[in-house]
């Protein structure tokens, strides 16, 4: 392997490197934890303790897992049943997968394009990307989506250079788990079986079975899912039938439009934001990408180029733009099909920025490969790539420095020394539990406690007092069977998005002649009637 070589590879594992150690630096309380990450940690547990992946209710009856597939829950399972804390896991599992994204998307780059600049450009742009940081900080089950299904973009472009069979089938598992981890991953096997289809140089009969492999091995993890999911007790409904149809989708349109335009750097810089602004000048970009994409192919035609074994790049970049369509279709069809509806934010459309950003550089790339003649055209996107850097770094670092300080989520430093969950753990453990905060207790305390439906909801209610209400089980069991409600103080924030400048008031009605059993510094706990009334 030639000394250059060697040099690019090494870099690339270096800033690999480098970005485990941020995220490191980044988890020093631990991974972030809100209401999801808990879902996962919760399954995860009561899969170790032999009752299932899945979640028990506030009345004590067990709910499968349906929401989430179930690949986090099942990786944090394995690491818990051999003795891991589940925390660490999450962590130590981030900290391991934002190196290998980096690494096996340089490397990728690298691979079909023989490019040094490029690939090692764009694995410091990963490196750099706050969203990126945000997430790989979190229990979540996107960092584990996101490698696994690069890595099955990567392999699907291996095998179509060597046609190596293992190869497929590695790709056809990484994309079975990309999709077991979360149900977009479909749109990972969608570019996988584009590039089958239309990048290959096989024959037509080959490659259909090459996609039957692919397809039939890569569905297996999600198809076992569907099977056992079916089997358990339950009705679940997960689609909603849609009567304001346009509506939604243009709540999609505009929702998704405005997440576009905060991933442009130096925003600041910008015109204020609208949507028929940023619809036009995207619009117009996308023309003028599609114009020079087309005459630098019409080019390479013209000198007789083979697009799979040359290194221009333009399948890799290709595929990611499938990709990006792919998933956005997914996410429409959810957020107007599927209950409930997926939120439109950032985190969500995170997989897009990474595909459009990867595939802007690679199509940069093919462009100035095919006009070598032009000398200054390679300085556009190192300048591009070390203005977007310096850009995502400055943020990065922020996110970075302020988790490694307090931490976020249930794992900050304020919630690890609350006095409440103290409190809690006091209460008997056959104690029926209501909460404001349902899934800090359950993760802090592994017991599930009813939300309180007006603090959760989105709908102002009359000011009566908690447990007058005889429609609300939460309500009949505080009243009815002694159980305990917990009020955090971030209760009074949850009033006031509900009731603006009359929040205090109706805090006040809420909790009036209820038994004060505990006034903490971050909560309170009371009961209908004192205790043992």
């Amino acid at each position: 392997m030639p000394l250059k070589s060697k040099l690019t590879i090494a870099s690339i594992f270096l800033i690999g490197l480098l970005g485990s150690l941020l995220i490191i630096y980044s988890t020093r309380w631990g991974p972030w934890v809100f209401s999801d990450s808990t879902g996962y940690i919760a399954s995860a547990r009561n899969l170790i303790a032999g009752h299932g992946l899945g979640l028990y209710g506030a009345s004590g009856e067990f709910h499968p897992l349906t929401l989430h597939p179930p690949g986090f829950s099942l990786l944090l399972g394995f690491f818990g049943w051999i003795g891991i804390d589940l925390l660490t896991a999450a962590r130590w599992i981030n900290v391991i997968l934002f190196g290998l994204t980096i690494s096996v998307v340089g490397l990728m780059i690298f691979y079909v394009t023989h490019s040094p600049w490029l690939a090692i450009i764009c694995s410091i742009l990963i490196l750099s990307m706050p969203d990126l940081v945000d997430i790989y900080s979190g229990a979540m089950s996107e960092p584990l989506f996101i490698f696994t299904g690069l890595l099955s973009i990567s392999l699907v472009l291996w095998f179509l250079r060597n046609n190596r069979y293992p190869v497929l089938l590695a790709a056809a598992i990484t994309v079975g788990l990309s999709i077991i981890t979360r149900y977009a991953g479909f749109a990972f096997m969608i570019t996988g079986i584009t590039g089958l289809l239309v990048l290959s140089s096989r024959t037509w009969k080959h490659r259909i079975i090459d996609i039957l492999i692919y397809g039939s091995v890569g569905i297996l993890p999600v198809l076992g899912w569907q099977i056992w999911l079916n089997s358990q007790p339950g009705d679940d409904h997960l689609f909603q039938l849609v009567t304001n149809l346009k509506e939604q989708l243009a709540n999609f349109r505009v929702s998704v439009m405005e997440i576009f335009w905060s991933w442009l750097p130096f925003t600041s810089l910008l015109p204020r934001y609208s949507y028929n602004q940023a619809k036009n000048y995207l619009i117009i970009a996308l023309v003028f990408l599609l114009i020079l994409t087309s005459l630098t192919i019409w080019k390479l035609r013209k000198n007789n180029v083979k697009f799979i074994d040359s290194s221009h790049g333009l399948p890799f970049a290709g595929l990611l733009i499938v990709f990006a369509i792919a998933y956005l279709i997914i996410l429409a069809f959810s957020y107007v099909y599927t209950l409930p509806t997926p939120d439109l934010i950032i985190r969500t459309l995170l997989p897009v920025h990474l595909a459009m950003l990867i595939g802007l550089f690679l199509l940069l790339y093919f462009i100035i490969r095919a006009w070598t003649s032009v000398k200054w055209l390679p300085l556009i996107p190192i300048l591009l790539a070390l203005g977007i850097s310096l850009s995502y770094m400055h943020d990065s670092m922020d996110i970075a420095s302020q988790y490694h300080q307090i931490g976020a989520g249930y794992t900050d430093r304020y919630w690890r020394a609350s006095e409440t969950i103290r409190a809690i753990e006091q209460l008997p453990s056959s104690m029926t539990l209501i909460s404001n905060e349902s899934a800090a207790v359950l993760f802090y305390t592994n017991r599930p406690a009813y939300d309180t439906s007006e603090l959760t909801g989105d709908k102002p209610r009359s000011f009566t007092r908690f447990g007058d209400d005889p429609t609300d089980p939460a309500q009949i069991e505080f009243r009815d069977n002694g159980a305990a409600l917990v009020l955090f103080n971030t209760s009074l924030w949850q009033f006031k998005r509900l009731y603006a400048d009359q929040a205090t008031k109706r805090m006040d009605y809420f909790t009036r002649g209820l038994y004060l059993y505990a006034q903490l510094e971050d909560g309170a706990i009371y009961f209908y009637n004192s205790i043992g009334n």
